[in-house]
């Protein structure tokens, strides 16, 4: 029963977050623009800033989210920060101006952190390996299923700037949705044995797990998706000969986002994690080709156009077989289980703080400027993961976790404590009943 609540919850939770995410492309910005209060004009900074809001606010829920969740446990985080994001997503719907919306965004952005943190989590204790890569495929297919939708959405209202709130509302029904789900779960599976986190974080053994850890931080900005899916209406503006080309170039991408997710489903159980991770970051490399040939001086405004839509669909291809759903997946089973919580926090603190920024260079920048500096990310991924990371496809919680702690070093540490205790020993020496003349058992120390 609980893994199913957790299953759905997870699914609300990738609805969510895919809606918040999709809710404020530059055509909702627009319509938002023109119904405020205070109206503003759409420069690059402002819609920039508004785009990032999300991410802000995720990354500074990177900064609290470890003591909150140790102290409230996965379930309380989960009904308190799922409501959290309900109020401040609703407040989103009055048009007063585009500080309010961001502060408001940013505020949803905090409790998104904390709700996929949590979820992940109940996910990797609950349910068994053999299930763990699927789930990560569904979470995945919820979050493109909530750029799709609200896609679509936005193509049918994007001429009727009044109607503005309405790609605004899944992101709302879907967290009132978790909000509603998360009061029937179960707090731990205490069969896996889960340890008190009283260990030391800062120690050399875990030295692979920070560095497993930054790369995990990587997996999804790096890729480039998330502002390519963003600023998607941008990007397409020119594709098509109507007037809706933004929109329809959006549904496109993400509707190949959401085909290549569901795809991805068998294949995720089927082929060991870093074999998905290599075949992902090498196929990027060649959307990246196809980005650095459309901006040629040499090639047409419209095969330009062309290039741009097919690479942004083979990245969101390559994004779904491998990064997307990993991150989630590797990060909440590779870690062990002393320190999972912190090292969760760590890598969604990496994430939110590289997507921030990513995403408000893009349209700041040229798009072969962007691409360049997503080819030095995914080969850093490369050399980090694919040197560092070890399979966890049917590995048990403590079997990943006695694989990223440095065995070496800790028996080397054992064997010194080892020796000074004996060392210790041999210089006091044991009490003897010839030391004293009232000598018994009831007086008699060994040491």
């Amino acid at each position: 029963m609980n893994k199913s609540l957790i299953i759905q919850a997870y699914i609300y939770c990738g609805l969510s977050r895919g809606s918040l995410i999709a809710s404020v492309s530059t055509v909702t910005i627009k319509m938002y623009s023109q119904s405020c209060f205070y109206p503003f004009d759409l420069t690059k900074p402002i819609i920039s800033t508004i785009s990032v809001s999300v991410l802000v606010g995720s990354a500074l829920g990177s900064f609290i989210a470890s003591p909150i969740i140790k102290k409230l446990g996965r379930r309380k985080t989960l009904i308190i920060f799922s409501l959290i994001q309900v109020v401040s997503e609703m407040f989103t719907f009055i048009p007063v101006n585009w500080i309010y919306l961001s502060i408001f965004r940013i505020i949803a952005g905090i409790a998104s952190n904390f709700t996929l943190t949590s979820v992940p989590m109940l996910c990797a204790e609950f349910l068994e390996p053999i299930q763990r890569g699927a789930i990560g495929s569904v979470l995945n297919i919820a979050i493109s299923s909530g750029i799709v939708i609200t896609n679509v959405i936005q193509y049918f209202i994007c001429l009727n700037y009044k109607l503005y709130w309405i790609i605004m509302l899944l992101p709302v029904l879907s967290s009132l949705l978790t909000f509603i789900i998360s009061f029937k779960l179960l707090e731990i599976n205490q069969n896996i044995g889960i340890v008190q986190q009283t260990e030391k974080l800062f120690q050399y053994k875990y030295i692979k797990c920070f560095l497993v850890a930054i790369g995990l931080g990587f997996l999804i900005s790096g890729t480039g998706i998330n502002p390519a899916l963003q600023y998607s209406t941008i990007i397409f503006k020119n594709s098509f000969d109507n007037i809706r080309s933004s929109s329809i170039g959006s549904i496109i991408s993400t509707g190949i986002n959401l085909i290549a997710s569901i795809i991805a489903l068998p294949i995720i159980r089927r082929f060991k994690r870093k074999s998905l991770l290599s075949f992902g970051f090498s196929f990027m490399f060649i959307t990246y080709v196809l980005y650095f040939i459309s901006q040629a001086p040499y090639i047409s405004s419209k095969l330009g156009n062309t290039l741009v839509l097919v690479a942004t669909c083979l990245l969101s291809l390559a994004y779904s077989t491998s990064a997307g759903p990993l991150f989630y997946i590797v990060s909440s089973e590779v870690f062990p289980l002393e320190i999972k919580t912190q090292m969760m926090v760590f890598v969604m603190l990496i994430s939110w703080t590289s997507l921030i920024v990513l995403t408000f260079i893009f349209p700041i920048i040229s798009l072969t400027q962007n691409i360049i500096i997503y080819v030095v990310l995914v080969l850093m991924m490369f050399i980090d993961l694919i040197g560092l990371l070890p399979e966890t496809k049917g590995q048990t919680l403590q079997e990943n976790s006695i694989k990223m702690i440095l065995q070496k070093k800790i028996k080397q540490q054992n064997d010194e404590q080892n020796d000074d205790d004996v060392e210790r020993g041999k210089q006091i020496q044991p009490s003897t009943c010839i030391q004293t003349e009232n000598c018994s058992n009831s007086v008699f120390v060994s040491q």
